[in-house]
């Protein structure tokens, strides 16, 4: 049910018999359409009682908009004295800035941002374009937004995603780091699963590391994306072991994966003067996504260079 709507967000009230309240936010891929929110069908299969936050579009959920909403809310609220936030990367910057808000016993964050002000993250463009001074003033997480004890997922071997983790934690108290090699930004991937993302809920709550670790573990051996993190991983020391290991699993990296590992490949390739590899890299590349805007600009410039090389060639 509908319970909240404004130009920012809706919230979205699911009854259920857990014994927990669970407050979702969404990632930015997805976004609101008046009855669906972040972690839906697991809430629905699980019969969890779910509040639903969700984006109208990537806007990091703007204080003053949460602020109205959790109003809202506040009836549902009172009624469930355990709260546990979870979200995934915009929803996982969320679940931890709001922790005080909602007077939360449990966060549970999967690669968050401790910001989106390129002020604040210098080291990090990624959201650059959807941040706004106007609704994002502000918007940093801080030591006085935690409440109850909060549970922080992410890859060690993505560095801009383990700075972001690494200085959460340092602000925020009771915030535990739960590293989950090898998954990238998507590390709440390999969590989905009823019975998978039930276990990790129930050891967040009961503050058991070991069982985290050993979740952690087993979620990390069975992701699907380890392949091509591995890959990209070994891109920059170990160039021919990227290259067996996309020969070997490269047709099951998903097709942004695909196209990520040929392009950032044949980036190499012209720094090693590869030119005709790395074309073909990048026109492989543009078949599986055409129009793709970097791959586009840089097979563009790489033609212009082999043209120029080619007519240095014949003029010497």
């Amino acid at each position: 049910m509908l319970i909240y709507s404004d130009e920012n967000l809706e919230v979205i009230h699911r009854p259920g018999a857990s014994a927990y309240l669970l407050i979702t936010f969404n990632e930015m891929e997805i976004q609101a359409n008046g009855s669906r929110y972040w972690g839906q069908r697991f809430c629905e299969k699980a019969d969890i009682a779910a509040l639903g936050f969700i984006s109208k579009r990537p806007n990091w959920f703007p204080a003053a908009s949460v602020v109205k909403a959790v109003e809202a809310a506040a009836p549902i609220l009172k009624a469930a004295p355990e709260r546990i936030l979870y979200g995934h990367s915009q929803g996982g910057y969320a679940a931890l800035r709001y922790r005080r808000r909602f007077n939360a016993t449990t966060a549970i964050a999967f690669c968050p941002q401790i910001s989106i002000n390129p002020k604040a993250v210098p080291y990090d463009n990624r959201f650059l374009r959807h941040f706004s001074p106007d609704l994002h003033a502000n918007m940093g997480i801080a030591p006085d937004h935690a409440a109850g004890r909060a549970y922080l997922f992410y890859d060690p071997f993505h560095a801009i995603d383990r700075r972001h983790a690494e200085r959460i934690a340092e602000l925020q108290a009771e915030t535990h780091l739960v590293p989950v090699h090898m998954t990238g930004h998507g590390t709440v991937r390999v969590f989905t699963g009823t019975q998978r993302a039930l276990s990790l809920i129930d050891a967040c709550r009961a503050n058991d590391p070991a069982a985290l670790r050993a979740l952690a573990r087993s979620a990390r051996i069975d992701a699907p994306m380890r392949p091509y993190q591995n890959a990209v991983a070994a891109m920059t020391r170990h160039p021919a072991w990227a290259d067996r290991l996309h020969a070997r699993f490269g047709d099951r990296f998903a097709p942004t994966e695909q196209v990520n590992f040929l392009f950032h490949r044949a980036n190499r390739h012209i720094r090693d003067g590869n030119l005709v590899t790395a074309r073909d890299m990048l026109t492989n590349a543009l078949s599986l996504l055409p129009g793709h805007p970097a791959v586009t600009l840089r097979l563009r410039d790489l033609d212009a260079r082999i043209g120029r090389e080619e007519k240095l060639a014949k003029a010497s």
